[in-house]
């Protein structure tokens, strides 16, 4: 159960919160697949979620999973290794034609603190550089419809030449031709190591422009 004491939700809107794509957030501030997400993995599991709202007093959610008979593991629990290095508030520019991959991408960046800019494809991203929007870092999958991630690379260094860039491939190796010595991050990825990649990242881009 996890409930807060937020703005709340009206009848009407209550009734929509599972509907993909359904969001009461500013463009571009929300995907709407948050709440659908839960509710999907819910009934996926054989469960359900339950959601109590009222407008000026808050929300509760409610997570009803099937108990299991499998054994619970006895093993020690995971504990996350301290961070060597921080990096300070950025604005990092995230493209990926996957929407869920991008909403996940984009909160683990802004629980790090820093400012985040979304684009869904790499057409868009270059109309967002060629706008002059400040963007210290650009983090872009590499397997996408009509541009992939290295083409995306490529056209934005043409606008921006220092621009560092961090790759994010769910395949083992790059084709050849791709590799253009940028810095990569495999999927799927946590948020301490790509954490890490960005600090990597822009090292590699302080050196690039350095040896320039």
């Amino acid at each position: 159960v996890v409930s807060d004491t937020g703005h709340g939700m009206d009848a009407e809107t209550l009734q929509k919160a599972t509907e993909p794509f359904f969001s009461t957030k500013e463009l571009g501030k929300g995907t709407g697949l948050g709440l659908p997400m839960v509710h999907g993995l819910a009934v996926q599991l054989k469960g359900t979620l339950r959601l109590t709202s009222q407008a000026g007093l808050g929300t509760k959610a409610e997570l009803w999973l099937p108990v299991t008979n499998i054994a619970a593991d006895e093993g020690k629990p995971t504990v996350a290794e301290p961070k060597d290095e921080a990096t300070e508030k950025i604005t990092i520019l995230v493209v990926d034609d996957d929407a869920l991959i991008a909403m996940s991408t984009v909160d683990m960046l802004e629980d790090l603190g820093h400012d985040v800019i979304e684009a869904n494809s790499g057409e868009r991203a270059l109309a967002i550089l060629r706008d002059g929007r400040p963007v210290d870092l650009l983090v872009t999958d590499y397997s996408m419809p009509r541009m992939n991630g290295a083409q995306l690379a490529s056209a934005a260094r043409k606008i921006r030449p220092e621009l560092p860039i961090l790759l994010a491939t769910g395949y083992a190796e790059l084709p050849a031709a791709s590799a253009i010595g940028l810095p990569r991050i495999g999927k799927p990825y946590r948020q301490d190591q790509l954490a890490a990649e960005i600090v990597k990242a822009l090292k590699h881009g302080s050196n690039r422009g350095a040896s320039r």
